[in-house]
């Protein structure tokens, strides 16, 4: 697998993807997210180096670490998830952002939901696209059951949370949301069901969700405090 970063330092390298929610299976390919510290030309310019490949066993993205603290307040679940990777090598000077893993990941719920259900309509708009990996499973199932599980897994991320768990524990997952995900993903229902189901789980749960969701507060000088903290790292590093 190519990552030339361009002789820039990875400031931050973390298995994201399946195995940081406890949904892998046998087939999972493993996903990294890299954050990399900007080189005096990326600073001169303005510039934001990034990279991504994939293949059949590894895929990865790599970010300018001045993105991180933006990325998180955003809400991404593709990027908060780093904080609570199983596998994270970072910069020493940088395992603050790591010890306030929980701060950090809350410090914008209602952005949280506007983003997570966004991607979650996303998700329910391709499943019957298929990719170059998963068309496979469109062929087989008749759509594609891994968008399907990330589409769901979104719903029950912000069940998760606005029930009291913690933004960490929420995107661990075992026991029957676990079984169900998994099901999915191996084709255990047919489209049909599986949106008939997504529609009812909604019709149930979502309205609450929401009302939870715009309650927050979001914390807007965490948020600098991370930002700060990141552009200490770059002085210092450069």
């Amino acid at each position: 697998m190519n990552m030339d970063f361009g002789n820039r330092p990875v400031a931050i390298k973390a298995l994201v993807g399946s195995y940081a929610s406890n949904l892998q299976t046998p087939t999972s390919d493993e996903d990294w997210k890299y954050f990399v510290c900007p080189s005096f030309d990326d600073l001169y310019t303005g510039k934001m180096f990034s990279s991504a490949n994939q293949s059949d066993v590894f895929d990865f993205d790599c970010h300018d670490i001045r993105q991180l603290g933006s990325l998180l307040w955003k809400a991404n679940v593709n990027f908060i998830v780093v904080l609570f990777s199983p596998i994270v090598e970072c910069n020493p000077k940088l395992q603050w952002i790591f010890d306030n893993a929980d701060r950090y990941a809350s410090m914008n719920l209602p952005y949280f939901y506007n983003a997570t259900m966004g991607m979650h309509m996303e998700k329910m708009s391709k499943l019957g696209k298929g990719t170059a990996t998963t068309d496979i499973l469109v062929e087989t199932f008749g759509y594609d059951t891994k968008q399907a599980t990330h589409a769901l897994r979104c719903l029950y991320l912000l069940q998760r949370i606005s029930q009291g768990m913690s933004v960490r524990e929420a995107f661990w997952f075992e026991g029957k949301d676990k079984d169900v995900l998994l099901g999915v993903k191996a084709g255990g229902m047919t489209r049909d069901e599986f949106c008939e189901y997504v529609r009812i789980w909604r019709s149930i749960h979502g309205q609450g969700i929401k009302d939870w969701f715009e309650k927050q507060i979001a914390n807007e000088e965490l948020s600098q405090e991370l930002n700060q903290g990141i552009k200490t790292f770059i002085r210092i590093n450069l």
